[in-house]
């Protein structure tokens, strides 16, 4: 009945390969997928944190009560409010490493990171509470633990 089995083999071949290349496509597809989740993730968990301290009244009088004198002032400074890091430490996901900044509202505010992965930067900015007037720009950097 079927003189030219050759014909078959190569459809064969062919369905194979187009199945082989699909597959490879599929996976790098979902590697740079995986990826994104872990930036919005990231993304996500920082401003949790930060939400965390802008709703907090106490924190917020913490960061406006700091002299101008001593900003800006980093998380790893002595200085640096420790109620502060303390709600960080205690909203923050183990999968994340951060440092944080409080600044004026017209410094810049850079926090030198030298991990060699993505970094993830966020900032909140609290303008006031209820007797003072004094901007101030809090920045978190986290880096995957």
């Amino acid at each position: 009945m079927i003189k030219n089995k050759g014909g078959w083999i190569k459809v064969v071949e062919a369905f194979v390969a187009v199945l082989l290349i699909g597959a490879v496509l599929l996976i790098i597809i979902n590697q740079n997928e995986e990826n994104k989740d872990i930036s919005s993730q990231a993304y996500n968990d920082e401003m949790m944190m930060l939400r965390a301290i802008e709703l907090n009244n106490d924190l917020r009088t913490g960061i406006l009560e700091i002299d101008d004198n001593a900003l800006p002032i980093s998380s790893d400074n002595s200085g640096f409010p420790l109620e502060i890091k303390a709600k960080i430490e205690e909203k923050k996901p183990s999968y994340l490493a951060c440092n944080m900044k409080i600044c004026k509202i017209e410094q810049e505010c850079f926090i030198n990171n030298d991990a060699s992965s993505d970094v993830y930067t966020n900032q909140i900015t609290i303008f006031a509470n209820l007797e003072k007037y004094n901007p101030r720009k809090l920045v978190i950097s986290c880096v995957l633990a």
